[in-house]
Order: C-alpha cells, then structure tokens, then sequence
C-alpha cells in the first residue's frame, strides 16, 4: 500500500504515512485533484490556462512553476512527474480514494452475468467502493478566480454522484434478493439521500417497508416523495409511483423488483479485440469523453474520419470490447462493418438475432427491420458503432438507437462523414501515430530491428509518417526477414523508399472478416482511387511526381500540373475522397503511402503522360 494517500471525497486532504501533509495554497491542491483525475499527463500550457485564466503565459508558467515547487518540497520523495512540457502523478507512488472506488467498479462490470444482476463478489466490491465515499467530491472547496476549474471540478462531483448512487442501488437490490431487508432499506435510504428527487430510489424504499411489514413506513415514504417533487419540480410523481402507492394502501404486498441470475442480459456482436494497439491513449480517451465516459454529457454521435489505413476500424474494435464502454452502456456494444458494396440485410439481420427478433419463416426487409430495432432500442442504453461508411445512405437503416444510446461512425471519405455528422464538432479526425509511438509500434512488431538498427528504424517510421497500417506492414516484412537469419539492413533502405510495400499482404487482424482474403496494400488504397472517374483518377496519379516529404502542394502547383486554369474542382473532390487533406497557409498534403500508390498508377496504362 502507498504510504502516500490522497482523499478527494469530501474536503480534500494528503496524508503521508497516516500524518496529514499541510498544503497551504488551494492551488496546489487543485493541481493535484485535476492531475490525480486526468487519464494522461497534462499540458503545462493547459495547466495555465485552466487554474490562472487571468495572466499571461509567462506570468502563468511562473505561477505553475512555484506550485510545484510548493508540492515537491511537501514530501520527502519525488510524487510529481514533470517535464518541461507535461505533469502528472506517479501512479506507482500515490493511492488516490477517487481511483479506487472507480476500479473497484471497473472490476465489477468484468463479471459474466447480467447488469442489473449482483453476486456476492459484485457485493464485495460494491461494499468497499461505497465505504470510501465520505462526501461529495471535494466538497466545499472552490477557486474564486476559474471558473473553467470551477466547471471541471462540478462535472467530476456529478459524474461521481451518479456512480455511487447506482452503488447503493445495487446495494439494496443486493439484500433485496438474500433477503436481508435491513441492510436492503439501509442501502436505498443511503441512495435516496445522494438523489432526493429519483422516484426509482422512492419507489424501492416503499417496497422494502411493504414486504418487510412496515407499510406505515411505505405510506409515509410516499408522502414524503409527493412533498418533495412539489416543492422542487411543482410536479406530481409518475404513475408508477401512484400504482405502487395504491397497491400497498389497499393491503396488497408488493413484488419486490429483484434481478434475475444466470447470464448477462447484454445482446451484443463484437468485432474482433485488435491484437495490438499502441500510442492510441489520447485518441481513445477523446473518444470515450464523447461518448459521455468521464464527461458530463455524451454526444449522440461521432464520426470518425481519417486517412486509409490510419486505424479508425482498429480503434472502434478496442472501444468495443474497451470495460468502461461495457459500464456506460450496459445492454451492450452493436458493430457492422459496412465497406463500398456492403450486404445491408445480412449486417442489419445480425442486429436483429443478436436482439432475438429474427424470423428465420418470413423473408423482411430491411425498413422493416430497422423499425423493429428502434422500437426495441428506445430506452436501452447500447453502444453502436457503424464501420466503414462508403455511402451516407448505407449507415441510415442502423442509426436506430433511443435517447441512452450512441453511434460511433468511421468513414475514411471526409464528404461522407461530413454529411453524416450533425454538426462539426461530431467530427473527430483521428490523427496519425507520433515518431515515438511508431517506432514503438515497430519495436513490438520488429524487436530485433528497432535493437539492431535503432537509427534505421528511426528514419523508416519518420519516412512512414506514422501511419498505422504501413508500420504494421513493415514491421512483420522485417520480422520475417530477421527469422531467416537475414540482415534486414537492405530491406529497410527499400521500405524507406517504398518497395515491397504495396505489393505486401495485410495483416489478418487489418482484414475484415468475409470481405476479401489477403488483399494487398495497393488493393486497400485502390478502393479509394477506384471510385474516381478516369480524369481525376489521372490527376491524382499526377500528384505522385512530387516527391518532398511529407509530399505537400498549392493549388497554383496542382493546376500547373494539371495543365488546367481551376484545380479547385478537382482538388475539392480529392479532399473529399479523404486523398488529399488540407494544411495550413492554402496548401494540401497526400500521405507518403498514397504518394507511393499514385506513382504505382501512372505506370499503369492510359495514366502515363
């Protein structure tokens, strides 16, 4: 156990081996709070920007510099990792309460049975998670000067809130189900108090003084709900409150609402888990806030666009078997994979037997059973994720979840997942790999090159500008010459220049299940160029001459070349193909793989000039 604890339920306070640690400026405590909460280490210029909103950058960095110096000189050892350009905790060094009682209930949803169901090990864990909230997240404590942290810090005091209520909800269920209506009223009387205004918690503590014998008790808990939503909604209860109130007033017991066991109500089709997954931490956890994990609101949607072979399939794959996703959205995780020339009925008649609504008798269309999905999905709580997008009109028939639900959409063409995406900000382009991530993608994939040859291997992946799928490539190309005692010295000079690549086989795990057998890098990038008629196809093929890395162009260029007046036509459709994509000051770049497939095409007839 760390003898460094720091408590955030409540007031917050630092304790080094059980003596409290004084820290005098709330500053420092709010750095530590906004560190000890964050998934990742943290921007110094973001830090400065969240709790010094009012000074200038340097001003800032100064203020930030002196609260560490405070926080270091506060223990006898190194807790604080910084950097020059980041900070965050030692995990290794520090036992946070908040992160405790979110593993705990990570650990819960591991747990093959239904949601709603608690077994005596879910108790367990339940038991100790509820036991460390001592109050609401750094209750009482605020900054007078940022209101962005002030924001930030009630986003994390909600959010929390909502866990440890459903915490006692399963809690009393729990004893509902042993019986033990005791430790059952205990439990709800407990999450009632975190939620006054939630008939649920209302309706369970009425049903617990029914079949416990205590209906005077039952009858006063309604009054009391009936008091309450007056005085804070001006509302009535809901009608399922008013039935239970009669039932319980003509001297009828209620049914206590006590899950079933055996296997997880959860209806899912899952792709398959990547085998590997690197340098995706802050991609991952941007998506996961959108989809409403650790945020305080989920967007509906989220398209996710990017290169070809950038990894947006890989990526919604690990989200899909990713625990906290299974907690957000407990009745499961719906995947199709779509691709240009999709089978719509068989990908939406999966849903539908994942659901139990086939009819193997009766031939359905597919309207017919996209209705029936959103009938059944209006008040689950499920994840759906569409990959692949080709055509806006193919995702339509599966955006069928209710209010609870999300749709996670990825399409490698920028025109089709613009009209997919409500607004703008449902966009997320996802980025390429950092040299340090790719090289370390390498290195799992090539030990002995990255070993052997670490400058070499270097420049490949900087030559490779982190694109996922060429790294992949690469690496196993050069794993396999490796285990055949060969030097892989010449064939890394090759890589670098692009030989071998496009001709190489995919990797399994890049390979959708059913839609082809081994295809080729060039066949990859060939469904994008395919869909272009032959002209542009051709001005593409042209782009390939320019060869600076990263290849990038104006459109004064790209017209010279095109020996047209206006490139801004062609150039439009390009973009919008997800081939070309725009930087800064006007220009546009192509990704090295797609310069390397645009030279491959003007070898090809009736695209040499």
């Amino acid at each position: 156990m760390a003898d460094l604890r720091i408590h955030f339920f409540g007031m917050p306070r630092i304790e080094y081996q059980g003596s409290p640690v004084q820290i005098d400026r709330r500053k420092s405590l709010a750095l530590v709070a906004y560190l000890a909460l964050s998934e990742h280490r943290q921007s110094r210029d973001s830090i400065v920007d969240l709790l010094w909103p009012d000074l200038d950058r340097e001003h800032g960095r100064a203020a930030l510099r002196s609260t560490l110096g405070t926080l270091s000189g506060a223990l006898p050892f190194e807790w604080i990792d910084a950097d020059r350009t980041t900070i965050g905790l030692r995990g290794d060094a520090v036992w946070v309460d908040v992160r405790a009682f979110t593993d705990l209930l990570t650990e819960r949803t591991h747990h093959q049975h239904a949601a709603d169901f608690i077994c005596d090990e879910c108790a367990r864990l339940c038991k100790e998670a509820a036991a460390l909230v001592e109050a609401d997240f750094m209750a009482g404590f605020t900054l007078q000067d940022s209101l962005e942290y002030d924001d930030w810090q009630l986003a994390q005091r909600e959010w929390l809130r909502r866990e440890f209520a459903d915490t006692l909800r399963m809690l009393s269920l729990y004893h509902s189900r042993t019986p033990q209506y005791d430790q059952a009223i205990k439990y709800a009387q407990q999450w009632l108090a975190v939620d006054p205004l939630h008939e649920p918690a209302h309706r369970q503590l009425m049903r617990l003084y029914a079949v416990s014998g205590q209906r005077n008790e039952a009858i006063r808990q309604y009054k009391q709900a009936v008091e309450i939503l007056d005085a804070e909604l001006a509302t009535t209860p809901e009608d399922e409150t008013t039935q239970l109130y009669e039932t319980i007033l003509s001297g009828q017991v209620p049914t206590l609402a006590v899950p079933a066991s055996g296997k997880a109500g959860v209806s899912s089709v899952l792709p398959q888990l990547p085998a590997l997954l690197i340098g995706r931490d802050e991609a991952m956890g941007e998506i996961k806030r959108r989809l409403g994990i650790d945020a305080a609101e989920t967007r509906p949607v989220t398209v996710i666009q990017g290169w070809p072979g950038v990894g947006k399939s890989t990526i919604v794959a690990a989200l899909a078997h990713d625990p906290a996703v299974a907690q957000k959205f407990p009745d499961g995780v719906l995947w199709a994979s779509l691709g240009e020339k999709p089978s719509i009925i068989s990908e939406i008649s999966t849903w539908a037997d994942a659901l139990q609504l086939s009819e193997p008798t009766r031939v359905r269309k597919v309207e017919e059973i996209s209705a029936q999905l959103s009938a059944i999905l209006r008040d689950k709580r499920m994840l759906l994720i569409i990959d692949d997008v080709w055509q806006t009109e193919h995702a339509q028939p599966f955006r069928v979840g209710g209010q609870a639900c999300a749709h996670l959409i990825t399409s490698r063409l920028n025109d089709v997942a613009q009209s997919i995406a409500p607004t703008a900000f449902d966009l997320y382009r996802l980025p390429l790999l950092s040299d340090q991530a790719a090289l370390e993608l390498l290195g799992k994939l090539s030990p002995e090159t990255t070993h052997h040859h670490p400058e070499e291997a270097r420049e490949l992946v900087h030559d490779l500008e982190g694109l996922p799928l060429a790294i992949h490539v690469a690496g196993r190309l050069l794993h396999g010459e490796a285990r055949l005692g060969w030097g892989v010295r010449e064939l890394l000079q090759e890589l670098r220049t692009g030989a071998g690549l496009l001709g190489a086989q995919l990797p399994s795990d890049m390979v959708t299940p059913a839609r082809e057998i081994s295809p080729t890098v060039a066949a990859l990038l060939k469904r994008s160029t395919d869909s272009l008629d032959a002209e542009t196809r051709g001005r593409f093929a042209v782009l390939g001459l320019f060869v600076p890395k990263p290849a990038t162009f104006d459109l004064a260029a790209m017209a010279a070349a095109w020996a047209v007046p206006d490139a801004r036509p062609t150039a439009r459709t390009l973009v919008g193909r997800g081939l070309l994509e725009p930087v800064s000051g006007g220009r546009f770049q192509m990704h090295a793989l797609l310069v390397l497939h645009a030279r491959s095409l003007l070898s090809e007839e009736g695209f040499v000039s």
